[in-house]
Formats: C-alpha cells, structure tokens, sequence
C-alpha cells in the first residue's frame, strides 16, 4: 500500500471515530435529559400526591404556637400592618393583570404573620393600584402554605427581587425590619376583613398526570437508546464494507 492511502485510510478511520464519537454523545446526553426530566415529574407526581394528603387531612387551628401543618388552616386574631404591605407582582385573573397584595398581621401575642390578601388589578401597566387595609383588632382565616428553607417561594429571579413596592417572588427578607416572623411561610386569605379577591390556588395537575408525562419521557429515553444502538450498528456495517470495497 502506498503512503498516500495509508494515510487516506487513516484521514478515513479517525473521521469514523469522531462521527462515531458525535453519533454516542449526542444520543447519550438526550438519554439523559429524558431520564432526568422523567426522574423530576416522578418527583412532582410525588410531591403534588403529598400535598392533595395534608389538604385532605389539615387541620383548623386558632393562633396556633406550633409549626402548622402545610395547608392548615388557620384563624388569627389581631391587626393589619397596612404600613409594610408590598405587592406580589404580574399576577393574572380572568385575563386580567394585576397584583396579589402581601400585608403583615401581628397577632395578639406579638407574632407576625405575612398574608397574601388576593388579588387586585392595576389600573396601567407598572402601574400600583390602590388599595384599602382595615383598622382596629380583627380576625382572619387562611390556608397556610411553608416557604422553602430561605424563606422565599423560589423560581427564577430576573435581575432584583423588589422594585418599589413590588416583589418578583415571595420572600420574607423584604419584611425584615420586623423581626422574626410566627413561621416561614405565607397564609392564604380566605376570610375575615381586609380580603380581596381570590388568587392563589395550588396546582391542580393531578399526581396521575405528572406520572405521565415521567412514561412520555422514559419513553424518549428508551427510544433514544434503540436509535443509538441501531445507528452505531449500522455506521460500522458500513465503515466494514467502505473498506473491504
């Protein structure tokens, strides 16, 4: 054999293996993207089973001094701290834009609680609508939802958290200024004075749907597999008859 097809039947093989290099990696990292997001919906799946469990089995509790089961719920005698309300920005009902409105209550035994009051629409866009706090002692009922373990309600942040008045996410270091909160979490209102229409609502994807979509993407992944394994096997079919001829 001559140098120059030594070195064509060289040029060729390392060609082979880098295809062969791309043809593994591509397949395997959408194998594992499929793995990992089936992996995340189980998790949800589980997550959203737990979460239907508490709702199911919460308890109603009055000024309760022990950490309150998650969907609790809860009555709360005392005042609005109408002075430290901030807004929960780009909420939306029936099609309309608007706020959730986040107004401390101090309870009668000096704790604080944030509670997420409902939502009001803004009259323009970037615009913050006006809104009324009741005075005087009161009492309020809601559904207890716990923050995660830095005291926010988590998700992506698009550059700072709060701009004026205005929140991206849930998160009680904009109140620190009054200390400690009762618990790391935010009530839900659902009755008593000072409460606006209804938002906040947990989702409502069944754990049987989120299992679903975790066999949607086992699927791919399984697929993905077959299609690796087949088209490596006939890339070196090929290669063999390339030099065999």
């Amino acid at each position: 054999m001559s140098s120059t097809a030594a070195q064509a039947s060289s040029t060729a093989a390392t060609q082979e293996r880098q295809v062969g290099r791309g043809w593994w990696l591509f397949w395997g990292c959408l194998i594992v993207l499929g793995l990992c997001l089936c992996s995340w919906q189980v998790m949800r799946g589980q997550a959203r089973a737990q979460h239907l469990e508490d709702t199911a089995s919460a308890p109603e509790l009055v000024m309760p001094t022990a950490p309150p089961a998650s969907a609790s719920l809860i009555e709360l005698r005392g005042e609005w701290l109408a002075e430290h309300s901030l807004l929960l920005d780009n909420r939306t009902l029936d099609k309309r834009h608007g706020v959730a409105v986040l107004t401390p209550f101090r309870t009668l035994d000096g704790r604080w609680w944030l509670v997420e009051r409902g939502f009001v629409a803004s009259p323009a866009p970037r615009s913050d609508p006006d809104f009324t706090t009741p005075t005087g002692s009161g009492v309020i009922s809601g559904r207890w939802q716990w923050l995660n373990g830095q005291g926010n309600s988590g998700g992506p942040l698009f550059g700072p958290n709060r701009e004026g008045q205005r929140l991206q996410q849930v998160d009680l270091s904009a109140w620190q200024a009054l200390g400690t909160p009762a618990f790391a979490g935010v009530l839900h209102q659902t009755s008593g004075e000072g409460r606006f229409l209804p938002w906040w609502q947990p989702s409502n994807m069944t754990p049987e749907r989120h299992y679903a979509y975790a066999l949607q993407w086992l699927g791919l992944s399984l697929g993905a597999a077959v299609v690796m394994i087949l088209g490596a096997r006939r890339q070196r079919q090929s290669a063999l008859r390339q030099r065999q001829a």
